[in-house]
C-alpha cells in the first residue's frame, strides 16, 4: 500500500501536481465490507429460518383442517345412510308386514370414488335398528346406530 502512494506521489511531482493525502482512502474492499456482508448474511439466514418455521406450521395446520373436514363429511354421510335405512325399513315394513330386514352394501363408486358403505337393517316386532358403517373399507369406519319404533 505504501509503495502505491510513493509511486503516485513521484508521478504527481513529475507533472507538477499536488497530492492531498486526506483524499486518499483505503481501497481494500475486504476490510471495509466483509463484516457488513457477513452480518447481512446472518440476518438473511435468520429471517429465512423464521419464515420456514412459520410456513411449516401453516402447512401442518392446513393438513389438520383438511383431515378434520374429511372426517366430518364421512360422519355426516354415515348419518345420512342411517336415515335412508330407517326410511327404507319404514316403507318395506308397510308394504310387507313379514319383512325382517336386510344388509345393504354400497360398492365403491356409488357414494364416493373409493369408499364403500354397509347398512344393516334389522326389524324385531315393531322396532327397527339400523347400523351404518362408512367408509366400510377403511381401517376404522364411522358407525352410527339408530333404533326407532315402526308405526303401521
Amino acid at each position: 500500500m505504501n509503495k502505491r502512494i510513493q509511486t503516485l506521489t513521484i508521478l504527481l511531482r513529475s507533472t507538477n501536481m499536488e497530492l492531498k493525502f486526506s483524499t486518499i482512502t483505503s481501497t481494500d474492499p475486504i476490510r471495509v465490507t466483509a463484516p457488513r456482508r457477513g452480518a447481512a448474511s446472518i440476518v438473511a439466514i435468520a429471517v429465512l429460518v423464521i419464515l420456514a418455521g412459520i410456513m411449516a406450521q401453516q402447512v401442518r395446520r392446513v393438513l389438520m383442517e383438511r383431515r378434520q373436514m374429511r372426517n366430518e363429511v364421512a360422519y355426516l354421510q354415515t348419518e345420512k345412510l342411517v336415515d335412508a335405512g330407517l326410511t327404507l325399513a319404514q316403507k318395506s315394513k308397510s308394504k310387507d308386514p313379514a319383512w325382517m330386514g336386510l344388509t345393504w352394501n354400497l360398492p365403491p363408486g356409488s357414494i364416493h370414488q373409493t369408499n364403500s358403505a354397509e347398512v344393516v337393517i334389522t326389524v324385531q316386532d315393531d322396532s327397527c335398528t339400523v347400523v351404518a358403517r362408512y367408509p366400510a373399507n377403511a381401517e376404522i369406519p364411522f358407525q352410527v346406530t339408530r333404533t326407532r319404533k315402526l308405526t303401521p
